[in-house]
Formats: C-alpha cells, sequence, structure tokens
C-alpha cells in the first residue's frame, strides 16, 4: 500500500527535525505575551495521521489571546493498491475549522470539524490461466465517492517566538466519524469475467473505499504545524 508516499514522509521528517532542532530556542519563548501581539497565523501540518498524509493542510488561525479559531484547507492525489489487485486513484481533500484554547504558555486543547472527500476510480483485477490461451486477464473499473465528517479533539503543545515563527505539536488527536457515505458505480470491463469475478470486484471495490472513509475518520499521533503569526 503506496500511502506513505515518500514525498510526504519527507515534509513529515523536516517538520519534527525542525521541532526538536529547536527545542532550546522554543521553550523559553514568551508564546502567551506573543500571542497578545498577533492576529493572525499562517502555516502548514503534518504528522502520523492519515488524512494529513493524504492531503496535507495549510492552516489560517485568528489568534485571540487564549484562543485560536481557524480554517484547515488540503488536497492530494493518492495512488494505492488494496484488497486483491484492486488499485484506487483519485483526488482527497481536507478542509475543516478547528478552534485551540491555551491554558498557559503553550500547552493547549483544540477541537476540529472536517469533511474528507475522496473522488476517483477503482480498478479491480483478476486472472485465469489455460493451457490453450495461457494467462488472460480481467478487470472491471469503478467511480468511487467518499465522503466523512469527522470531530477531533487534541491536546498540545504550541509556541510563538518574538520573530514570528509558530512551531507546535498535536501530540495525540482523537477522532469519531459523524457521518460517512460511499458510492461505488461500475464503468465498465476488460476480458471476459465470470459471475463470481465480477462479484468480487464489486465487493473488493466498495472495500477500497470503506478503507478511504476509514482513514478520514482515523485520529494521529506528533501531528506538527509550522508557520509564522502576525
Amino acid at each position: 500500500m503506496n500511502l506513505y508516499q515518500r514525498n510526504k514522509m519527507k515534509k513529515i521528517i523536516l517538520c519534527i527535525s525542525t521541532l526538536f532542532t529547536m527545542t532550546s530556542v522554543v521553550f523559553g519563548a514568551d508564546s502567551a505575551g506573543n500571542r497578545k501581539d498577533s492576529i493572525i497565523m499562517l502555516g502548514m501540518s503534518g504528522g502520523i495521521h492519515s488524512a494529513s498524509i493524504l492531503a496535507a493542510p495549510a492552516r489560517v488561525a485568528i489568534i485571540l489571546g487564549d484562543l485560536t479559531v481557524g480554517i484547515d484547507a488540503g488536497s492530494g492525489s493518492p495512488t494505492y493498491t488494496s484488497t486483491g489487485w484492486t488499485e484506487t486513484t483519485g483526488t482527497y481533500t481536507n478542509q475543516g475549522l478547528n478552534a485551540r484554547y491555551f491554558f498557559g504558555n503553550s500547552f493547549n486543547a483544540s477541537l476540529g470539524y472536517h469533511m474528507r472527500n475522496f473522488s476517483g476510480t477503482t480498478t479491480a483485477t483478476a486472472y485465469t490461466v489455460s493451457y490453450f490461451s495461457g494467462v488472460s486477464y480481467q478487470t472491471e473499473t469503478f467511480t468511487v465517492d467518499t465522503k466523512t465528517s469527522v470531530a477531533t479533539i487534541g491536546i498540545g503543545n504550541h509556541w510563538l517566538m518574538d520573530w514570528g515563527l509558530w512551531i507546535g505539536g498535536d501530540w495525540v488527536l482523537a477522532s469519531s466519524a459523524l457521518s460517512q457515505t460511499k458510492e461505488v458505480t461500475s464503468t465498465g470491463t476488460t476480458g471476459s469475467p465470470s459471475a463470481a469475478q465480477l462479484a468480487l470486484f464489486k465487493k473488493n471495490a466498495e472495500a477500497a473505499a470503506d478503507e478511504m472513509n476509514a482513514w478520514s475518520a482515523s485520529g494521529g499521533l506528533a501531528v506538527i504545524t509550522i508557520g509564522f503569526g502576525f
């Protein structure tokens, strides 16, 4: 399964490395005072979190002292292989609202609501072997649309430097799906699939849609935000 694509993992590793290399500076920051002097934060986030890997969101937040209120928006183009020879590709969007309340200099609790949608195609493949004709392949292609609305609570630490750098980690994110839908529609076959193969193709395509919804609703760990406060 090719979800943890190299380029996205490099971004995550870079964010985490930046966090730890700047630890000594971060812990000395007067974040509470700096938040009072700022009105907006612009940043990017990523971490051990399926939705953020599929579509790392840009973040815009209004800073209201010990409270921030903002929006997340991200889009990605995942490609992965799941049950059997079932390949799925398409566009994934990750959009929502979040609020964060600070209990001190950096420690905070967050609450978010997100809509995570996928629209793409799934191709299920099987093969038969004949002594006379050799190996022949049968496929069926489906359009797949999934929608998940998610509520998330989290705890973390976010710091705002004197010179504007915002760096933070949401150490634990607990999520719950509020609603989920999926639509899987056949658009055509190649070869001559049997009735049993067609039934298996449909089952595997629906399993791919279920996987996408499950990833959309999953929680996360160590989601890092890097940005600037103004």
